[in-house]
Formats: C-alpha cells, structure tokens, sequence
C-alpha cells in the first residue's frame, strides 16, 4: 500500500467510479470480458442483469449474453451473502469459496432444526450427481422425479419452519459448492430464477487459498478494480465479511490509497490516473441504469452520484420489515433503491421505468439535462424500449415484480420535475410513429410582450 493518500475530492471520485464502471461504453468488447472489467451481476430472476450490460455496451443483443452463457464463459454462482451472480468464468471459483464459507454455519444450524440426519445430505448428492451424469441436464424437479423412490423425504413442519422442504437442494448447493455440479438458466435465458443442473465428470478442485485472509484478498482486490474507489466500510457492507476480517486481508490485498474530501480513507485502484482522465468523456455520459446495479450496489446507494439539492427527495426503498414494504426514506439514506436510476451529464439525474402498456422506457429528470445528454437520452430510450419490447418481451426486475408494480413505479416518475421532451418511436407494425413523453412536455416559449402604447401629447 502507499505510505501517501492521494487526495480526492467529490468530482474526481465521481469521475473514477463512472470509469471503473465502464459508463463511457466501447464497442466490441465481448460480454466476458465487460463483467470481469465492470463488476459482477445480481440475477435476480428479471431483465436487469441485460440491462447492466447494455448500459455500458451499446447495441448488445441479448442472443448473445445467452450464448456466451450457454458456453460458460459466463457463469451464475452462489457469490457473496449467499446472493446468486453473473460472473467471468476466470472468478467462479472465487465467488465459490467465498460462498461456502459465509454459508457453511448458518447452513449447519437450518440442518439440524430441520432434522436432516448425519450424512444424509451427502448421499442425496451423490444420488443426484449419478443421475446427472447418466441422464444429462435436469431441473430440480425432474431430478427429484427420476430419483429412486425414497432417496429425498420431505422434512415436515421441521423444514418448513427454516424454509427447507427436502435434503436436495441442500445437497445440489453441496455440489455445487464442491464443483461437481453447475447450473444454467432454464431455457438459456437470465431472467428466470429457475436453473438446470449439468454433471462437471471431472471436476476441478479450487484453486483459492485456505488462509482466510488470503480469500478476502482476492475478493477485494476485484471489489476495488470494479468499485474504482470505495471505503472499508462499503467492501464490507457488499461483501458481508467484517471490518475486522477485511482488514486482515488489506495487507494481502495491497490496494493504492486516497483520502476523500471528509478526510475518509478510500481504497483505490493502482491506475488512478488513467481513470480521472476520462473525464471529459464521461462529462456527459448518459445511461438507462438497471435496479440494483453496481454503480448503486457497490457503493451502497446512490448518493455519491447525486447533486446535493436532490438528496432529499423522498424515494421508495426496496425490501421488507416484518412483512411490510419498507417505508420511503430521503434519497442520501436510500441503501437499496426501489427504482431504476438514469445517469445524466454524469450524474444520477433522475428515474427511468418501462411503460407495460406503451412498451416504451420513459425517462424522468430532475433537471432540464444539457443538449448533448437530451439528444442521447432520446437515442437510448428507443434503445432500451425495442431491448425490453421484442428481445426480453417484458420490463421486470426481479422474479415476483409484476406489470402492476411497473405501473405503480410509474407514478412515482410523474412527481418528479423536469423538462419535457417529446421523442418519437416507432413500433413494430404501427403505421404511424407513437408520441412517447420522455422527460415531460417542451415548455412553451413565452410570447412577447406586446409593446406599450404611447400616450398622446396634450
């Protein structure tokens, strides 16, 4: 590490995160190479993890982020907190070790409450791997059905009380982790939380190392290349390892230093300067930024992007308490944003939802956005509309949104304020162009005032 911070203030950290991020896009690079330089995918059974792709490669079809799937180049794991990520093949194994050892105790305890006996999980998994391996790819449904009668036993009010029905899945997350096993999406498609499991007949052992330390090491050695600048803090709220083991690894990791203008210590890629002078190009970046994405999650939130006169804008925030939705908070203190953020002039700028009955992304702003980034949010909301509309067929982010949650988002866009800009798109079979409200209506041009009579000399 270097005995010397480098100083950065609020600007020049925006500048190396939004390049770290890859939001200044360049054409051709395959999608491999995109998420191992731009950071991991949440899957979360919706359109989003496409959409962080398209976001900083342009014109991507999503054909081929299927294929390269299929092929394995691109592979969704259990990574960090357990939460299932698109990642490069080159970090499978990481993402691997570091979910089965953040998963290894909790797993235990739900086991024993379940009542699943001494070795039972173990012989499941070696049924399922024989009957992988004989007959091929299978989901977890059918591979239950093609088990002999008797090998899975349903775990009772015991299980349902941790969420577990029966010792399978236990036993394919045991393979899985062990690399005997690998999932695909059903039907080749990422926006699905269904998977077919496929038979590894020789599998690799991991390459990580034993030494704990170690592992978060490497593990925050791709956070900070991913990040561009982060805190200890928020390595640590993304990955779920402590502060205390993470500076354990900081040794091993030997990230470059700065300091921020609070005086708070960053952690930072040792190509800084490349980063900052991609300034002037990402003065204007524009993008449709998916739910949940890296320049949100990485950071937790979205308020190192955002003008001080907007971080009090009241937002909805995801997830629940006790049953209920949780409750809007001010947009500083949104950790986990309910809503799709829009990247203009550089910043986060405003909201973006898909109309379900219009088939249009319409992009809301807190701001009039400069010429440059109006001309380029027009562009890319056609973009990203024919993505959804004749690609992916839908708008949903996760596995249990629905088009009347899209419609409800959608409301919430209508209350902030902005310029309108009207933008023509046309849709597949129409005869006649749609009008599409974008940001809101054109403001009218104030009329002249009509000039003043002059009185008549006495």
């Amino acid at each position: 590490m270097s005995d010397t911070p480098i100083p950065l203030d609020r600007d020049q950290l925006r500048i190396v995160r939004l390049a770290a991020q890859g939001v200044c896009p360049t054409a051709g690079v395959p999608p491999m190479q995109l998420v191992e330089r731009t950071g991991w995918l949440r899957t979360l059974g919706g359109a989003d993890a496409y959409l962080a792709l398209h976001a900083r490669q342009r014109m991507l079809p999503r054909a081929l982020i299927d294929d390269v799937v299929a092929r394995g180049d691109l592979r969704v794991v259990p990574s960090v907190r357990g939460c299932i990520y698109l990642v490069p093949k080159c970090d499978a194994d990481l993402c691997l070790s570091i979910a089965e050892s953040q998963s290894r105790a909790r797993a235990d305890r739900e086991h024993a409450k379940a009542g699943i006996k001494k070795g039972e999980i173990e012989d499941v998994g070696e049924a399922a791997w024989e009957a992988l391996k004989k007959s091929g790819p299978m989901t977890a449904d059918a591979l239950r059905r093609a088990l002999p009668e008797g090998t899975v036993r349903s775990l009772g009010d015991a299980g349902k009380k941790v969420g577990i029905s029966s010792p399978l899945p236990a036993a394919l997350r045991l393979l899985e982790l062990a690399r005997r096993i690998e999932r695909r999406p059903e039907q080749g498609r990422l926006d699905t939380e269904r998977y077919v499991w496929i038979a590894n007949k020789k599998a690799a052992a991991s390459a990580m190392p034993d030494d704990p330390a170690k592992l978060h090491a490497l593990l925050m050695q791709r956070f900070v290349h991913h990040a561009g600048a982060a805190t200890l803090a928020m390595f640590c709220a993304w990955s779920g390892i402590s502060q205390r083991c993470a500076k354990a690894a900081l040794p091993h990791a030997k990230p470059q230093r700065a300091i921020d203008d609070n005086g708070e210590e960053l952690l930072v890629r040792n190509d800084i300067e490349h980063l900052l002078r991609m300034g002037p190009a990402l003065a204007s970046a524009v993008a449709f930024l998916p739910f949940e994405d890296n320049l949100v999650h990485l950071f937790g939130g979205p308020s190192h992007l955002v003008d001080d006169e907007y971080l009090d804008l009241e937002t909805p925030r995801w997830g629940t308490s006790k049953g209920k939705q949780m409750p809007p908070v001010a947009l500083r203190d949104n950790p986990h944003l309910a809503l799709r953020p829009l990247l203009v002039d550089g910043r986060i700028g405003g909201f973006w939802e898909y109309d379900p009955d219009a088939e249009v992304a319409l992009p809301r702003c807190f701001h009039a956005p400069s010429r440059a980034s109006q001309l380029q949010l027009e562009a890319q909301s056609e973009m990203v509309s024919a993505l959804l509309r004749s690609e992916i067929g839908h708008g949903r982010s996760f596995s249990l949104d629905t088009d009347d949650e899209l419609r409800s988002r959608m409301k919430f866009l209508h209350t902030i304020s902005g310029q309108r800009v009207i933008d023509t798109v046309m849709r597949e079979g129409d005869a006649k162009p749609r009008r599409m409200p974008g940001l809101g209506a054109k403001q009218a041009k104030p009329k002249a005032a009509a000039p003043k009579k002059r009185s008549k000399p006495r």
